[in-house]
């Protein structure tokens, strides 16, 4: 008995080591790694030109870091807090798969369920595809089903049956469960299944309440709503930046707000930098928020990160890259992580998850170019934590500096070109889906609902280039005879021609 007792006292002994060993492997976030980080954040600002920026850094459940930089408001010289509002995009695609999970785990989902289970409309261009389509599907970015690259314009016209009618007319352009193709509006059709799954209508605002009801009070993210009007927002929200094609050096200029409609679950959430660092809290605790309460069951919220089709990453560093479900999973010298970003108009964000040492980060930048920013905090931050050498920030920067050449080459036409009003004149009107063309200062304005992008000319007659509002270096192309006009926006996967009615 006294050697069983002394083996088992062995092995216990042994057990402890063995994990006080890997806690001292675990790397920390010590108080160099924050001075350093925090130094990093204003250098890349600069280099990115971000007006704005606002950073939190998690550890073990804590939030050991949070500040803002720079102006939320460049005209008005107003900060950025940590109390800021700011539109996360689509981060918000993990709060609905958290949404989801809980339904799942109440019985009233489930992720392998037929779609046409619940969304007894839901139609692709494929029948067999149609029945085939599961939850899990919707929410993996490998339906098949390539979203178009204009049908963000007309999120804010859309009723749900809308949205429906438009999946159905999606193309089909990769295999079923092997093609990664991003999809927000199959992503936006899961937030209107929770809702008919909760009994209510599949509207914007029961998936609001649902959301607020399940996710945000729970976690206690006072700030956080799913809105399209400002007037909602209070006075202290980031305004979103961007660089004009036409712009003088490289000053900022306010983007437009268009609404995101229909698309709420793919990316309509606004947040606090403090509360998004409650909500990330709450995934790294596995469904217990940060006082303490479970609101799902870990098990359940795990198959959310569980990592689906493969997801290109041309990054030096970067492994088994891999879409889940409102999260990429991913290795960055062989480190695993789980991170999602979001972007709409000047708004961009990123929520980043390293599950070996249980550090979180939660990055938001008011800039158009806040993608490349916020890419590059992360790998800078992942560098640092482990003690890599410094690599994947340093190809950012190279692509980042190439793609500003660009920005001058195409300057350098434009600028050469004088604006001709009369000539302009002659494609001034309505023209068909709600699209119109205005006379604008030295330039054509091109709108749509509430999009409105500045056109300028090239030295090609009837050929202009848009310059802001996210489709900088887009043409238009201006085609007459006698009465009838046309106008042609050339994309790279897309071309559309519009006709002039008036």
């Amino acid at each position: 008995m006294r050697n069983r007792i002394v083996l088992l006292v062995s092995l216990l002994l042994a057990a402890i080591s063995i994990q006080f060993a890997q806690a001292q492997d675990a790397p920390t976030v010590t108080d160099e790694l924050v001075a350093e980080f925090t130094q990093l954040i204003t250098e890349e600002m600069a280099h990115f030109y971000v007006p704005g920026a606002a950073v939190a850094i998690i550890e073990d459940g804590e939030v050991i870091f949070a500040q803002g930089f720079g102006l939320r408001d460049v005209e008005n010289n107003l900060p950025f807090t940590t109390e800021t509002l700011f539109r996360v995009g689509s981060t918000t695609k993990s709060m609905t798969s958290f949404l989801i999970a809980q339904l799942v785990e109440e019985g009233l989902l489930s992720w392998d369920m037929p779609v046409t289970d619940i969304l007894p409309d839901f139609v692709t261009a494929d029948p067999e595809l149609t029945a085939r389509m599961t939850l899990r599907d919707l929410m993996g970015m490998a339906t098949g089903l390539e979203s178009g690259a204009l049908d963000g314009f007309y999120w804010g016209d859309y009723t749900f049956a809308d949205l429906i009618g438009a999946i159905g007319r999606q193309a089909i352009t990769g295999e079923y469960r092997e093609h990664y193709a991003y999809n927000n509006e199959v992503y936006a059709a899961v937030g209107y299944a929770a809702a008919l799954a909760a009994g209510l209508e599949p509207t914007v605002a029961s998936y609001s309440a649902l959301l607020e009801e399940r996710v945000f009070e729970p976690i206690s993210m006072d700030s956080a709503i799913v809105t399209d009007d400002h007037s909602l927002l209070g006075d202290n929200y980031a305004l979103p930046y961007e660089i004009p094609l036409d712009a003088e050096g490289f000053t900022s200029s306010v983007m437009v707000d268009p609404p995101i409609g229909i698309g709420a679950p793919a990316g309509a959430v606004w947040a606090s930098l403090d509360d998004m660092a409650r909500y990330l809290i709450t995934q790294m605790n596995g469904g217990v928020t940060p006082d303490g309460e479970r609101i799902v069951d870990e098990s359940v919220l795990a198959e959310t990160w569980q990592p689906g089709v493969e997801l290109p990453m041309p990054i030096p560093g970067f492994s088994d890259s891999h879409y889940a479900m409102g999260w990429v999973t991913l290795r960055y010298n062989d480190v695993p992580m789980r991170w999602h970003d979001g972007g709409w108009q000047g708004w961009l964000t990123q929520i980043v998850i390293f599950p070996e040492s249980n550090v979180g980060l939660v990055q938001f930048a008011n800039s158009a170019l806040g993608g490349e920013f916020n890419n590059a905090l992360t790998y800078a931050f992942a560098e640092m934590l482990h003690g890599f050498p410094s690599q994947a920030a340093d190809y950012l920067h190279e692509n980042f500096d190439e793609m500003i050449g660009q920005y001058e080459s195409i300057r350098e036409q434009m600028l050469g070109t004088p604006f001709d009003a009369e000539a302009a004149a002659a494609f001034v009107g309505e023209y068909e889906n709600g699209w119109s063309v205005e006379m604008g200062e030295n330039a054509l304005i091109i709108r749509r609902g509430a999009w409105a992008f500045r056109a300028v000319p090239l030295p090609m007659e009837g050929i202009y280039l848009v310059v802001n509002n996210g489709a900088a270096g887009v043409p238009i192309f201006f085609q007459s005879e006698g009465e009838s006009v046309s106008m042609t926006v050339q994309m790279p996967s897309l071309e559309l021609t519009l006709n002039r009615v008036e």
